[in-house]
């Protein structure tokens, strides 16, 4: 408990504004479990985890002015991004180094037998859920959230032309999911 109070006060003394502080305060209480629970399912080690959460944490700490309510929904699937990717590119870095077991699962990617038998699920949720991971993200960052494109550069450590392509790509390939469904 000591340690993460000692944590928590190294982060806010690399934040100026008393609205910043606050706000990350409510992030690191809130989510700082999930975070680890989501790096930890993606790299299998509580070392790297922690690892990604701080890195994670620091990404947040520069963006932390453009979140608005730190208990919303919307700051949950930002945080829970930042973290996935955060994992995922230490998982990449680290591959070659050593074998982890990967499951798509632990990314949000449900399995496509999943998706078919959830009848309630209406056709563009279906749609959106069958893009691979990095195309969902730069989406949802994009239309959900309202997030420029040197915003999402920043976010997902992404080069601006680079997160361009990505959404071209993936309006591209949600466009082919919804036509192949008849919508």
């Amino acid at each position: 408990m000591h340690r993460e109070i000692e944590s928590m006060l190294i982060y806010l003394s690399m934040i100026d504004s008393l609205e910043g502080k606050q706000k990350f305060e409510v992030i690191y209480i809130k989510y700082r479990q999930l975070m680890f629970y989501i790096a930890n399912k993606i790299l299998m080690d509580a070392k790297d985890s922690e690892d990604v959460v701080h890195d994670s944490f620091l990404k947040v700490i520069e963006i932390i002015d453009k979140i608005i309510d730190p208990e919303s929904p919307q700051t949950r699937a930002l945080i829970v991004t930042i973290t996935e990717n955060k994992a995922i590119d230490l998982y990449r870095k680290h591959k070659s180094k050593k074998v982890v077991l990967f499951d798509e699962e632990y990314l949000g990617v449900p399995d496509q037998d999943v998706l078919r038998s959830v009848e309630d699920v209406d056709l563009f949720t279906k749609a959106m859920a069958a893009l691979p991971n990095r195309y969902r993200d730069v989406l949802l960052l994009r239309y959900s959230h309202g997030y420029t494109v040197e915003e999402i550069s920043d976010i997902l450590s992404m080069k601006p032309e680079n997160v361009k392509k990505t959404i071209q790509r993936a309006r591209k390939k949600l466009g082919e999911i919804l036509e192949a469904e008849g919508w």
